[in-house]
């Protein structure tokens, strides 16, 4: 085989199980300026897409590879709009029997297996099995112990199987299926309280379908293209055969796995026939997929919204993420790297939304668990330039942000010089439409915002 067969294989290869066109890469350089992970990396971004190229098949075991965080910064700044993240996922499933990092493959595999096993994740297994494979048993120890005393973590882990008879709800005004997703029935617990809360007092009406399952997050796309696009579509199957024709997912992971999951399905038939035999039913595509924002937003934004009680002189560093936007092409964000509807949403509480440059930075997502140094160093980031702007506290829409950005915190102490409270935006709804405390489970966090709230004047 000539030098010029070898490398017209890899990318040959990636182009056929991805749909990526490698040569299209220009070496702009625009995903490794923006990847916030680089500096771990033994190839940058673009010097992943250099070597596939240039015919390189090692660039399969690069460290890179399972360093990735998924965030979609690169595709998103590709002025091509090249997925890398679609070309490592598969370079994942290809190596993930002789991975270059095997604590973060690991940590798919036992996410993964307790997915087929249970149908949503146990976090409590999950942390303790990884913690004992990595001969670390008391890492999260301190952490843990906390966030089971404020029933932020199942102690039993609960079996889920899909049903097969779904009954019928139907359509009506201000109905909405909601998908709470594994964290808000455990670690994020604040915001599954708080968001039927807001939800309720703004007039919708949420049904979550029983049988519901994990969507597979991070976890199934870099370990099993099908699962990847199955576990969201039973999930919208689900829904689908409920008769209502729109779901809320305020989880970001969940929210981006549904998007990501649909484009798959609609744009592969042979992919939606096997998606469809492996469910037993034959998805019509009737339902939309929306995240926490797109459905309060609007409703706090129209002209008969009037908060009970404003948060004025409340300072906020509103806090997307990466998954709540990006890639545009596949959740329709109109500005991906600058969103405004959180601070649309606060400035109608009353709020101040403050100017600042992290707000769609990545919190490590997912390596937060089997890479928690890395992660940690990323959260400081965004913590250090909110305090910065004069942020009281941070606000997100993201079980994991929250978590990320929250329960770290007493453990970085020291690095940051003080601690912020991070709260769900929905957390600030209930607040200002001055429902019971108890609706707001402000005492869920690991950084108290009382104090910063009644120095503003509430709670």
């Amino acid at each position: 085989m000539t030098v010029t067969q070898t490398r017209e294989s890899v990318a040959r290869r990636v182009e056929q199980t991805t749909g990526e066109n490698a040569y299209l890469c220009y070496q702009c350089q625009r995903c490794s300026a923006g990847c916030p992970m680089a500096e771990h990396f033994d190839l940058l971004p673009s010097e992943v897409l250099r070597a596939i190229q240039d015919g390189d098949a090692s660039v399969a075991r690069s460290r890179t590879v399972w360093l990735c965080a998924s965030c979609q910064t690169c595709v998103t700044r590709c002025p091509q709009g090249i997925d890398l993240p679609a070309i490592l996922d598969r370079f994942r499933q290809e190596t993930l029997d002789s991975p270059s990092v095997p604590e973060v493959a690991r940590f798919y595999k036992v996410f993964m297996r307790q997915v087929k096993l249970l149908g949503r994740v146990y976090e409590l297994g999950l942390m303790g099995e990884l913690n004992l494979r990595e001969r670390q048993p008391f890492r999260d120890l301190p952490m843990g112990l906390r966030m089971i005393r404020k029933g932020k973590i199942r102690l039993l882990p609960e079996v889920v199987r899909p049903p097969r008879r779904v009954s019928w709800v139907g359509p009506a005004p201000n109905r909405v299926a909601y998908y709470p997703g594994c964290s808000l029935h455990a670690t994020g617990r604040a915001y599954d309280v708080s968001f039927r809360a807001a939800a309720g007092a703004l007039g919708v009406d949420l049904v979550e379908p029983k049988g519901w399952t994990c969507c597979g997050t991070t976890p199934a796309h870099g370990t099993d293209a099908f699962l990847a696009v199955g576990l969201p579509l039973r999930n919208l199957a689900l829904v689908e055969r409920m008769g209502l024709d729109r779901v809320v997912a305020p989880c970001a992971a969940c929210y981006g796995r549904f998007k990501a999951a649909l484009a798959e399905y609609r744009g592969d038939g042979g992919l939606a026939v096997r998606v469809d035999d492996w469910m037993g039913y034959e998805y019509r595509d009737t339902v939309t997929v929306a995240n926490a924002l797109d459905l309060l937003e609007g409703r706090c934004t129209d002209d008969g919204f009037e908060p009970r009680r404003p948060l004025h002189g409340l300072k906020v560093a509103c806090y997307y993420g990466c998954l709540l936007t990006r890639p545009a092409r596949i959740t329709g964000a109109p500005d991906p790297e600058n969103p405004t509807a959180m601070e649309r949403i606060v400035r109608a509480l009353g709020a101040e939304p403050v100017d600042w440059s992290r707000k769609t930075d990545c919190c490590g997502g997912s390596l937060s668990v089997p890479q928690v140094e890395r992660a940690k160093e990323m959260t400081a980031k965004v913590l250090a330039d909110a305090k910065a702007r004069g942020a009281d506290v941070v606000a997100v829409a993201c079980p994991l942000c929250q978590v990320n950005l929250d329960e770290r915190q007493p453990e970085m102490a020291g690095d940051l010089g003080s601690t912020l409270p991070v709260v769900y935006v929905t957390q600030l709804l209930t607040l200002a439409q001055g429902l019971p405390l108890a609706a707001a489970a402000l005492d869920q966090s690991a950084v108290d915002p009382r104090p910063a709230l009644a120095r503003a004047g509430h709670a």
